[in-house]
């Protein structure tokens, strides 16, 4: 009896081990200045079994349908950083092409700053500021969305409500409208193994569900007082997210439809730039304009630069480029597509970018 005793606590505390080997810690986590490329498959035809223990994903078959990016720069550097007091990071631009965690703040459909957390407790959604639309409108989500908990192992699990909220016409002494989002999300840890995809092989690699549920209201107050509210939306969202004890940042977002379970978009990992960025100040508008642009045409850059690289997303010098009075020269042979464009100042990098060309 004893020695099978003995031998059940082997085997349990053998057990315990294996299913507690891959643990996320705040080292995988985006941090300012780091810059990286999605590929994106729109139709993917490969099942996912993200439910699993000591499993090998095979991704290597995903299509290459549309590139997305994430480049953070330094909250810091914003002339509206107190409106945000939690963040440290951000994005700019057109949300359509942001790739990374998103969440149930408005990415898709902005054009603007995401302004973001990173810290040994998680990544968070600290809030937006469009510039269309509501422009130059600061936006709190509160308290902060958790896009991702750190530390974080298998079979771990954790629930969040946030909320924002958008008051238009702000007048204590007239009708205004606020539209308001409330959100309620898990996050679980459901399998590791490794996972392969066309930019490579990672291990100990942790899969991460997140289900979130939304609704949108609309309310009409006079003052304090509400006159009128209604239901303006409500929504469901089912990703998979798959780190890796070895990586920065997620390595794959798999996109479900939470009705059918169907998988309806994967993107993964395809370039990554680690290196820091130097503290400038930025203004409130575009950093790059135009972006898009053609070759041969001339872009403007909203901060001051001595010279810019154009690197391709798999991490090829294309081009480096001297700055002249805030204007950069894109080369003539440029072929059409998707680029990470570097600005350096003092020979330090200053400030990162998607740069696409478009020929057409």
């Amino acid at each position: 009896m004893k020695t099978f005793y003995i031998a059940f606590l082997l085997f349990f505390n053998l057990f315990t081990i294996l299913n507690a080997q891959v643990t996320i810690q705040q080292s995988s986590l985006p941090a300012p200045g780091d810059t990286f490329a999605y590929i994106v498959d729109q139709n993917p035809s490969i099942a996912f079994n993200y439910i699993q223990t000591n499993a090998t994903w095979n991704f290597t078959a995903l299509q290459n349908d549309t590139v997305k990016y994430a480049s953070y720069g330094i909250t810091s550097q914003l002339p509206f950083a107190s409106n945000f007091p939690n963040s440290n990071l951000y994005t700019y631009g057109p949300g359509i092409l942001y790739g990374g965690l998103g969440g149930a703040a408005p990415y898709y459909n902005n054009f603007g700053h995401m302004l973001f957390a990173s810290n040994n407790t998680g990544f968070y959604t600290v809030g937006f500021r469009s510039d269309f639309g509501f422009g130059m409108t600061n936006v709190l989500v509160q308290p902060n969305e958790l896009l991702m908990k750190v530390p974080f192992a298998y079979n771990d699990s954790v629930y969040q409500e946030s909320s924002w909220e958008i008051n238009y016409n702000a007048i204590p002494t007239d009708y205004d409208t606020l539209y308001k989002r409330y959100n309620f999300k898990t996050l679980v840890a459901k399998g590791y193994g490794t996972l392969i995809t066309p930019y490579g092989t990672f291990n100990n690699c942790l899969a991460v569900e997140e289900y979130l549920r939304f609704y949108d209201t609309i309310y009409v107050k006079y003052g304090t007082m509400t006159l009128y509210k209604t239901l303006a939306q409500t929504d469901t969202m089912l990703t998979v997210h798959v780190w890796s004890e070895n990586k920065v940042n997620a390595l794959l977002t798999a996109y479900y439809n939470p009705q059918t379970l169907a998988c309806t978009a994967i993107e993964y990992l395809n370039y990554e730039d680690l290196n820091h960025v130097e503290p400038i100040t930025i203004k409130e508008h575009g950093h790059l304009y135009p972006n898009p642009v053609k070759a041969g045409e001339n872009c403007s850059l909203s901060f001051p630069a001595d010279a810019v690289s154009i690197t391709t997303i798999d991490g090829k010098i294309s081009q480096h480029i001297s700055v002249q009075n805030n204007q950069i020269k894109i080369p003539q042979n440029l072929k059409q597509g998707e680029y990470i464009l570097t600005v350096f100042k003092n020979n330090k990098i200053v400030h990162k970018s998607p740069l696409i060309i478009r020929n057409e």
